[in-house]
Formats: structure tokens, sequence, C-alpha cells
């Protein structure tokens, strides 16, 4: 069978690619290799959705695969480890090779590590990149918060509510979050801030973090760290498929499409200027309709 279009990844641009392409008639095939949602299950508060006040992301993740599978669109919890390209594309897992005529690519970003040694081995044992997810076993203990952005700033004050003390390590002079949130961190008395201090070395005892070196140097006692440093784009496939792309970011025209003809890109994986949920749904919904518009004509 060929489909229509092979959508890869199930956060929300990938998730609204899905239901527009359903929507309009085509045969359409979702492959995701983790949680429906992407970053949206990592996420504490979304306060700037359209429609919710205050929503979790999990929540805001499950109402979206809710009304995704709604659509009875088929749908595959596979990683995607190739796609190949020709006249008819192929897509290829661990199970088998799928072809279609069109690919949408929705694999967004991932949170970006320290890349400190020992780094790796210590996550799930002190390091953390969700506080949401980890932040209970850390009750009562200190811990620190990596990042000076709107995204450290909302999960050091959703740690603030669990444990003894945050300490906010930031490489700049400020702290670069949203005003509202600079405020409610300055408010909260078990919050501390060291400005213009980079993490240079994790200390561990038994396999578990017990403290970090700063370039000052300075040692923090903490049994948890939270990185919130940024984002790296997730495109892992075996074939360079010669697609343009800034820093990692794919670069697409107004239909989302690369400059592979077939390929579309949309969320957080292309580059551009507003990286938010309702943007990447937008652009899932575009690229869905573009290629509807395009097997129209070509029939």
């Amino acid at each position: 069978m060929i489909y229509d279009v092979i959508i890869v990844g199930l956060g929300p641009a990938g998730i609204s690619a899905a239901i527009y392409a359903k929507r309009s008639g085509l045969k359409t095939l979702v492959f995701e290799s983790s949680m429906p949602g992407g970053l949206l299950n990592f996420t504490n508060v979304v306060n700037n959705y359209p429609g919710f006040i205050n929503i979790t992301g999990p929540d805001l993740a499950m109402k979206m695969l809710e009304h995704f599978n709604s659509f009875d669109v088929e749908f595959k919890n596979e990683n995607v480890l190739d796609i190949l390209d020709g006249e008819v594309k192929k897509v290829v897992t661990k199970s088998g090779e799928y072809e279609a005529s069109n690919v949408i690519i929705a694999t967004g970003r991932s949170r970006r590590s320290l890349n400190l040694p020992g780094e790796e081995a210590l996550r799930g044992h002190g390091i953390s990149y969700c506080a949401m997810c980890d932040g209970h076993f850390y009750k009562d203990k200190d811990v620190a918060v990596i990042g000076g952005g709107d995204s450290s700033l909302e999960e050091a004050l959703y740690l603030a509510k669990i444990v003894k003390s945050v300490t906010i390590v930031i490489r700049g002079e400020r702290l670069a979050g949203s005003p509202s949130l600079v405020e409610a961190v300055k408010r909260t008395d078990n919050i501390k801030i060291a400005f213009k201090k980079n993490v240079t070395e994790l200390l561990s005892e038994e396999g578990s973090l017990r403290g970090v070196k700063l370039d000052s140097g300075e040692t923090l006692d903490i049994e948890g760290m939270f990185v919130y440093i940024g984002f790296d784009p997730v495109l892992t496939f075996s074939t360079d498929l010669g697609l343009e792309k800034d820093r990692g970011y794919l670069l697409v025209d107004k239909d989302f499409e690369t400059n592979v003809k077939g390929i579309y890109a949309v969320g957080d994986i292309i580059k551009k200027d507003l990286y938010q949920i309702i943007s990447a749904e937008y652009e899932g919904a575009s690229a869905a309709s573009a290629i509807a518009r395009k097997l129209t004509k070509k029939n």
C-alpha cells in the first residue's frame, strides 16, 4: 500500500497534520517513537493556549491525543530509522518499510544537556530535564535549576513548593524570562540566584549526584539538578537526504515543504521565529492541506 502521507512525530504539529490529512480524505499513517504530545509531556503549566486559562502539559497532550484518536488515523508506536527519497518515499522502521507519496517530518526538538563528564550516568540519579516528572523525588532537599529563561523559571517555581531550596544558576547577569515569572521568582523565599556562573563539574557519591562545582570555585551541595539551557532539533535518520538546514533546523517554504520534493517539515524541527504550540498546529494543518491540494490537482 502506498499512503498519501506518512507523518513522523505526534506532537502538536504532527497531531494537527494528521487530523487535517484525515479530514481531507488522505490515506494517512503516523509514527511516534515515544509519548504522543512531545515536549508537552514535560511541561508543567501551559497558560498561553487559547481555550485553557491554565492546563498542565500532559493534560493538554492527552486532550490532543483524544481528538486525534477520534479520527481513527492509522498509528504505529515505532521509531523511524530512515527516510529514503524517490518518486515514492520509503519510511524505514525496525518492522519494515512503508511507502508514501509524501512525508511530513514532525520530530521536534529535545532539551539540551550540559555535556559534562558523568552527566549521562547521572540521568535519573540526580540529574533531570523535567521538574514535573521528577520533582517529587527531591522533597525537602536542596536542588539547582540551570538556565534563566521561561522554562527554567517555571520549573524553579514548581520545585520551590516541594524542595527545601532551589538555586538558579545562570551564566548571564540577569534572568531572561518574562517579567511576571521574574517577579514571582524574586518573591519566593526559598529560591536563590547565582548570576554569571557555570557548572563545570558534577560531584557524585555511590552513583548519585551530591553536588556541583562552579567556575567561580564554589561548590553547591545539592542532590538534584534540573537542566533548562535550550533545545536541539531531533533528526536522527540514517540517510542524508540533502535537506537544507540552519544549525540543524530544517528550512521550508510557505507550504512547509523542504527543498526535497514531497518531504515536508513542521513544528519545532523547522527554522522559525515562534516556537509555540499554536504555531506548530498551524504548520501541521498547512502542510497537510498543501498535500491535499497537490494530490487533488494531480488527480
